[in-house]
């Protein structure tokens, strides 16, 4: 006796090259081993307004994927329709559905994807710092990849983090902010030169990429960046292209489909979220190996974060490192875009700052302290480089 044809809805909005990826996994293993009769639903409006659940009606199974992290949605789902199977790719709604006996949940493995982007980094060179960005909505899955990136970062090498301040956290309705151009430079400015940025997806990273060139800064000279999705449509019109990891979306669709297929033949499939992983990578233009000129411009920054204050010139950082001069200040402004003397004031003047917020003791010992023999030049420096006098700064931190 023939089976007769499942009717399933398949809700993906595929705006989005994951959503395209999860819908072609879907039809991976449809046209392989099923004889559903499909009704697919591709665009976010209509999975919430109204057109999914009129899709529902007579419907045996259900493959969902939508953004919005409401129970109403999961609840009108699951109530009114009680023979329905359901599984779901998406981590806003796993907490909604996953215990529930007839749905089955699958997500993409977020922490792995932050660790293969450490992985990654880490065989082009040695960097200064590491930087994550998030946008500025804090979803579930950029919060798991900056975990998973923080936990396989080398030892003692810095990351930073934007935004600096929390984010809001991802809710139903909610509009979405966007990431502060200006805010965005300001933080890349103030990362140690070169620096590997991994942005939580593509959209992130080609921000990242926005602000390094209204501020100057040389990607991949000084900051290499890779973002995650691998879209087309945003690595290949960044500039420069985009390196960015393909995350197995196709897998998860293709496992999803599976996992329903066997829930509308009655079979038992075990509960719980099932983790999907694997990345491929991409590269473009965006990364790049750290050249070997870099280990010799971090021995020289090391050496003058721990005595710039003692009043050292640049020929006595020379004399440590036994180079020449010009070859020195040449890797120097490859790697950091500024000369040695440059690096010995800023690292003063960082110093001046810290005292100014965290001790009483006078403006003119402070210099004295922090290698400024001359107040005047120091008062100078000061001004020029924070735009307010110390004697200001002092009395209005902030």
């Amino acid at each position: 006796m023939q089976q007769s044809k499942a009717n399933v809805v398949v809700a993906i909005p595929t705006n989005g090259n994951d959503g395209r990826e999860q819908m072609s996994g879907v039809f991976d293993y449809v046209n392989m081993h099923t004889n559903w009769s499909i009704q697919v639903i591709n665009s976010r409006t209509d999975i919430t307004d109204g057109i999914l659940e009129s899709a529902l009606k007579g419907a045996d199974g259900l493959l969902l994927a939508t953004s919005h992290s409401t129970t109403r949605l999961a609840d009108r789902i699951l109530g009114e329709n009680p023979d329905l199977k359901v599984v779901v790719t998406n981590d806003h709604l796993v907490p909604f559905f996953a215990a529930h006996p007839r749905c089955r949940t699958f997500l993409i493995d977020s922490e792995s994807v932050g660790r293969d982007a450490a992985h990654y980094f880490g065989s082009l060179g040695h960097f200064a710092s590491y930087g994550f960005v998030h946008g500025a909505i804090l979803y579930p899955w950029s919060v798991q990849r900056e975990d998973g990136f923080r936990s396989a970062l080398p030892r003692r090498t810095p990351l930073f983090v934007f935004p600096e301040r929390p984010s809001v956290e991802a809710q139903e309705n909610v509009s979405s902010p966007v990431i502060q151009n200006d805010e965005l430079a300001r933080w890349l400015e103030r990362l140690p030169k070169p620096a590997a940025v991994f942005g939580s997806n593509d959209l992130f990273a080609s921000e990242v990429l926005t602000a390094c060139a209204q501020i100057g800064l040389k990607v991949p000279q000084q900051v290499s960046v890779v973002g995650c999705d691998n879209d087309p449509l945003i690595c290949g019109n960044a500039r420069p292209p985009l390196s960015s990891f393909q995350l197995p979306f196709r897998e998860l669709g293709c496992k999803a489909a599976e996992t329903l297929d066997l829930l509308l033949q009655g079979q038992d499939v075990p509960q719980g979220t099932v983790s999907v992983a694997g990345t491929r990578l991409f590269e473009r233009g965006s990364a790049a190996r750290v050249p070997p000129a870099t280990v010799l411009v971090e021995k020289a920054r090391a050496y003058i974060a721990e005595h710039a204050c003692g009043g050292i010139r640049v020929d006595d950082v020379v004399a440590h490192l036994g180079v020449s001069r010009s070859l020195l200040d040449l890797r120097f402004r490859q790697v950091c875009g500024k000369s040695v003397l440059k690096e010995i004031l800023e690292v003063r003047l960082a110093e001046v700052r810290r005292q100014l917020i965290e001790t009483d003791h006078t403006i003119l010992k402070i210099g004295h302290d922090c290698g400024f023999n001359d107040p005047d030049n120091l008062k100078r420096l000061f001004k020029s480089r924070y735009g307010v006098s110390m004697r200001e700064f002092r009395q209005s931190p902030e």
